[in-house]
C-alpha cells in the first residue's frame, strides 16, 4: 500500500483547537498510547540519529492492545511511500522483539505518545500528544488524496525536509529513549 502523509509541529492551542474541530466535524476512529520501537539500519547510538539512512523505517509498534511490524520504504520526508504492515497476536511483541533482533536490528530508539485518530473528508488525521507542551499532526491519505488542500483549509504548515530532519532530531534528544532490551521490557510492564 503506498501512503500520502504530511506532517508537522502544533502548539498547544492549536491542538486544543484542532481536537475541538474534528470532534464536531469529524469522527473519532481512534484513540490510544502507542509505544513503538525504531530499530531502522543505519541508526548511530551516540548521536542518537540515523546518519546513514537506508530507506527502509524498521517498527515495532503497540497502541494499547494491538501490536504490529511495520517497515516503510522511502526516506523518512518522502511525501508518498510504500508501508507493508504484519499485525500481531497480542502478547506477541517481545517475539517479534527477539527475531529482528535474531536479524540484527538491535539498535534504536523507544517512542511513546498518545493519538487520535479522526476520519475526515475522506483522510485520517492525527493529532498526538508526546508530552505536555509537544504536539504534532498527521494527514494521511491514499493515492488520490489531497492532503495538503485539507491542511491549508485547518491553517496547518508541514515540515519542509530540513524541519522534519530538525524535529526528528529533537525529539530524539529531548523525548525519545535510546533502544534497550531491558528498558524495553520495564516500560511495557508499567505502561500497560
Amino acid at each position: 500500500m503506498t501512503e500520502i502523509e504530511i506532517r508537522g509541529k502544533l502548539i498547544k492551542e492549536k491542538f486544543d483547537e484542532l481536537f475541538k474541530k474534528l470532534t464536531e466535524n469529524g469522527k473519532l476512529a481512534d484513540h490510544y498510547h502507542r509505544f513503538s520501537l525504531d530499530l531502522s539500519p543505519g541508526f548511530d547510538p551516540v548521536t542518537k540519529t540515523w546518519k546513514n539512512s537506508s530507506g527502509t523505517d524498521i517498527r515495532l509498534k503497540k497502541s494499547d492492545e494491538k501490536e504490529k511490524l511495520s517497515v516503510k520504504m522511502g526516506t523518512f520526508q518522502d511525501k508518498e511511500r510504500k508501508e507493508v504492515e504484519i499485525k500481531l497476536q497480542t502478547g506477541e511483541f517481545l517475539s517479534a522483539l527477539d527475531f529482528l533482533e535474531a536479524l540484527g536490528y538491535n539498535s534504536g530508539m523507544i517512542y511513546y505518545w498518545e493519538s487520535w485518530e479522526f476520519d475526515y473528508q475522506g483522510v485520517e488525521i492525527k493529532l498526538s500528544k508526546y508530552t505536555d507542551e509537544y504536539f504534532t499532526f498527521e494527514i494521511e491519505g491514499k493515492e488520490n488524496s489531497d492532503v495538503d488542500a485539507i491542511a491549508k483549509d485547518f491553517e496547518l504548515v508541514s515540515y519542509s525536509k530540513e524541519e522534519y530532519r530538525q524535529a526528528i532530531d529533537w525529539e530524539n534528544q529531548n523525548i525519545h529513549q535510546l533502544y534497550t532490551r531491558e528498558l524495553t521490557e520495564n516500560l511495557l510492564k508499567s505502561k500497560f
